[in-house]
């Protein structure tokens, strides 16, 4: 069953209605779930056909092909692209338009262009329609190199679309027998990429889930975030290296260096790798007039998997030889696992917002909303309308309660980033003291939201 793509079926649907053809690039992360999309997408096309690229030089790969769909389209056991494309277009009979899906296509390019050369030139000849989806895991190379390696016929390309990961709101939906926090915790911990939610057993609690689907030896998410790195990169050593520095805490180039004692253009280079391929991203603060009070950009690992893989796997996976699953969940996880949770808490009060937001229930319809990352300290979110008004957010998962303390270093905050606290609305998993309350009862420009209200 897929899980919360209505909007991406109904984005394929638009491109299939079009009279002529259309070549569309699909990519997103592995396990994000373009191939269920394009299967759900298909399932009830008779003219359709599905192809799964390996890293396989292009005649092997062709062979592969040629025993798939020999009975279908009457193949040689060693054809060529030519060839391929004029089987499918002979078995075309009633004008209907066919989908052809063509999965890890990067795969094929690897070692010729011929494949798009042909399939550009098949589309332009053929008195047939198709429509012809491409499918990538690479990013990086998607978005920096594959226009390079096929050249002019770049131009024919009708569409790119990025599959996102899922929001919490599908997660939760899809683990409706799971408590909210125990939902905020595993968002925090698999992401939104739909395959690692089909180790976790729906019907079992978060403990459960992490010591017998994660911790479990034989279990591929051990092991998952780290094969995932060792997939795209070479000289994992380095990379292993910085990236259990992140997952720490050390989130500047000096906090690297000093960790690590690689030169800093030596870690430029490999977060720079690390950046195009997806699994670290640099935030920079939005921006305010309190420019000199802000930090310049902080990196941080940005697939929730991976992160949790290299703070609390990676680094002790040893441990699960001697220890059992049990004694290394209350040892590594269960000490750390809110202060964990709250780094990713305001992924979920953003989805939060945005559903407000977009149904008029905040103070203010905000056009633009952003972090601000200053030196003394920081704003969740920054929302500002398009005359000036601002919403500042703050999001509390670790804490026992927000403080009256709370909401008045959030405003000292805004000071240091030189704007109007016009609102404030601050999000508690675990509630407000009485002096909170008691403001809030008696202005009207501060919102207190708990888990109740999410």
């Amino acid at each position: 069953m897929l899980i919360g793509r209505d909007a991406e079926i109904n984005l394929l649907n638009t491109y299939y209605l079009r009279p002529d053809n259309q070549v569309m690039i699909m990519y997103g992360l592995e396990g994000v779930g373009k191939t269920a999309l394009a299967r759900e997408f298909t399932k009830d096309m008779d003219q359709n056909l599905y192809f799964e690229c390996k890293p396989l030089y292009e005649r092997e790969q062709l062979y592969h092909w040629s025993n798939y769909v020999h009975k279908e389209l009457g193949l040689k056991e060693y054809p060529d692209f030519e060839e391929l494309f004029a089987a499918i277009d002979s078995g075309q009979s009633d004008g209907t338009k066919r989908v052809l899906i063509f999965d890890e296509f990067q795969y094929l390019l690897k070692y010729s262009t011929e494949f798009t050369m042909n399939l550009f030139k098949f589309l332009s000849q053929s008195e047939n329609t198709y429509f012809v989806i491409l499918i990538s895991s690479s990013i990086e190379w998607v978005e920096n190199s594959m226009v390079k390696k096929i050249g002019m016929d770049a131009k024919n390309i009708t569409g790119f679309f990025k599959v996102k990961e899922l929001g919490f709101s599908a997660f939760r939906d899809h683990f409706s027998k799971m408590r909210f926090d125990e939902c905020v915790s595993g968002y925090a911990i698999l992401g939104g990429i739909p395959k690692l939610w089909t180790y976790f057993d729906k019907n079992k609690g978060l403990k459960e889930n992490i010591i017998n689907n994660i911790l479990d030896t034989n279990s591929p998410l051990l092991t998952y975030g780290e094969e995932a790195v060792k997939k795209e990169l070479r000289e994992t050593g380095v990379y292993n290296t910085i990236l259990c520095a992140l997952a720490s805490g050390k989130n500047k180039l000096n906090d690297l260096y000093n960790h690590t004692l690689f030169s800093r253009a030596k870690i430029s280079v490999y977060i720079k790798n690390l950046m195009e391929l997806g699994f670290v991203t640099k935030e920079f603060s939005v921006d305010t007039e309190g420019r000199n009070n802000t930090q310049k950009g902080i990196y941080d690992i940005c697939i929730n998997y991976v992160d949790f893989t290299y703070k609390y796997l990676f680094p002790f996976k040893d441990e699960l030889e001697y220890d059992s699953k049990a004694a290394f969940y209350d040892k590594h996880i269960k000490p750390n696992l809110k202060k964990y949770t709250a780094k990713f808490f305001p992924i979920v009060c953003r989805e939060y917002l945005e559903v407000q937001n977009a149904h008029g229930n905040l103070p203010i319809r905000y056009s633009k909303l952003g972090r601000w990352i200053g030196k003394l300290g920081t704003i969740d979110f920054i929302a500002g309308d398009e005359n000036g008004n601002t919403l500042l957010v703050l999001c509390n998962w670790e804490k026992p309660m927000i403080r009256f303390d709370d909401y008045e270093w959030l405003l000292f905050c805004a000071k240091q980033a030189r704007i109007r606290a016009d609102y404030c609305m601050l999000i508690s998993a675990q509630g407000f003291d009485e002096k909170l309350k008691f403001a809030s009862s008696s202005k009207k420009n501060i919102r207190l939201v708990t888990l109740d209200n999410m």
